[in-house]
């Protein structure tokens, strides 16, 4: 077959936002999760998810262009694309689509041109507040957020915990855990190993909410702090999709705060999307414009990890690649 004519895919490239917000939709109203008691006509699906049947019949089709659903003589049904946006399932991204697709992302990257122009990210321009500031009010969508980085911790959690060298280490600091996933996995691996999540406050009421749905609820501590004021004393501290959120003076804080922290022997596990020094095929380009638009972060090279650990008395020692789209950074007291 002959590859498709570069202006097909240029075509593909420009109208790619239109697949996202057709993703976005099908993700908030359910309709994977509608299908998943098996395939439907238009108007039992229409019905079902609560729109008109006519725009819905256009949205299936587009859906099935892209390989999402397909039809089975008159019904429809989802295929294994389209079982990633139900709710609850192992490898699920349906809060994901939902949160790249509302307000507090989609409007950011609107202005994607200022971002260009101006070096500076776009959320107070387009949103009027910070990102975290818009999640507060609009608390559906900072949900479906917190999911979708939920999720993203589960697609590298069992990963890290088979991972990571843990001999000897009793205490594990999972530094902005959120709800704990990453924490939650780690502990199950290291039965005599204890935990602490260390997130905000409001965070972390929902963080100790999460965590006591799992076996190792009765190892961990939830702690509501600051991680730029300090962290609490760890053998191992995790930073997953921390440090790619800030600058790197920020991230000095952070680091440096781990490093006092840190027991003797003890390391610290980051866990980010490294940028290929090659140009290769990777999501960290991509989500290293996200970051421009959204917040003054980053994603870095392995070079600019070692700038950057460097400054905080750390040194990598291992860096190891994964199934997902993360990297496991491996540092210690240098």
């Amino acid at each position: 077959m002959n590859d498709p004519h570069p202006s097909q895919l240029m075509f593909k490239m420009i109208t790619g936002y239109w697949v996202t917000q057709l993703v976005g939709a099908f993700a908030e109203l359910g309709v994977a999760d509608a299908l998943a008691g098996g395939p439907r006509t238009t108007r039992e699906l229409a019905e079902r998810v609560g729109v008109d049947a006519g725009a819905l019949e256009r949205a299936l089709r587009a859906a099935a262009s892209v390989g999402v659903v397909r039809l089975e003589t008159d019904r429809w049904a989802t295929t294994p694309l389209g079982d990633t946006l139900r709710s609850g399932t192992k490898g699920s991204l349906r809060d994901m689509a939902i949160a790249q697709s509302a307000e507090g992302h989609w409007l950011p990257w609107g202005r994607f041109r200022e971002a260009l122009r101006t070096g500076t990210r776009q959320t107070l321009g387009a949103l009027g507040a910070e990102i975290w500031d818009h999640y507060a009010k609009h608390p559906s969508e900072g949900r479906a957020f917190s999911g979708a980085m939920r999720d993203l911790s589960a697609l590298v959690a069992g990963e890290v915990a088979s991972t990571l060298r843990l001999e000897g280490a009793k205490r594990v600091v999972d530094v902005g855990g959120a709800n704990g996933t990453l924490l939650a996995a780690v502990l199950g691996a290291n039965p005599s190993a204890t935990g602490v999540l260390l997130d905000l406050p409001h965070v972390a009421e929902g963080g100790r909410a999460a965590l006591d749905q799992t076996p190792v609820a009765s190892r961990c501590e939830v702690v509501g702090g600051d991680f730029f004021d300090r962290v609490p004393d760890g053998d191992v501290y995790l930073l997953k999709q921390v440090l790619h959120d800030w600058d790197d003076d920020k991230c000095g804080v952070i680091l440096r705060n781990c490093a006092r922290g840190l027991g003797r022997g003890g390391r610290v596990a980051i866990v980010e999307m490294i940028v290929p020094d090659d140009l290769r095929p990777s999501p960290a380009q991509l989500m290293d414009l996200n970051m421009l638009v959204m917040l003054t972060g980053r994603e870095r090279t392995r070079a600019e990890y070692d700038t950057l650990l460097g400054a905080a008395g750390l040194r990598i020692e291992h860096v190891h690649e994964t199934h997902s789209p993360f990297q496991i950074i491996e540092a210690v007291a240098s």
